[in-house]
């Protein structure tokens, strides 16, 4: 790149980010992990990520701390890393209660 190009030469939402937003009076924390150009990557992280902010919170109801996760059509089969998050839903360890 030229020297007056900034930046670090990646998608922007690839660095990740976190914000707090008000929402109906109430304060909600949103964070979007840091992820690769293959989406898929990042979702086994992010349920991680979950089920320890569900741990610290006692939330053991699965309803104060969620995940969303994102893909695009043609990259659903993400080497098999959406089957197995799946799967991982269904081990009373890994449960966040939904994705």
């Amino acid at each position: 790149y030229p020297e007056d190009v900034q930046g670090s030469g990646d998608v922007k939402y690839h660095l990740g980010t976190s914000a707090d937003r008000e929402l109906n009076g109430r304060s909600i924390h949103l964070s979007l992990a840091a992820n690769p150009s293959h989406l898929e990557a990042v979702n086994p992280v992010v349920e991680g990520k979950t089920r320890a902010k569900q741990t610290q919170r006692g939330d053991t109801e699965r309803k104060k701390v969620m995940s969303l996760l994102l893909h695009g059509d043609a990259a659903f089969a993400g080497q098999g890393l959406v089957a197995e998050t799946l799967e991982l839903s269904q081990l009373r360890g890994y449960r966040t209660g939904g994705t």
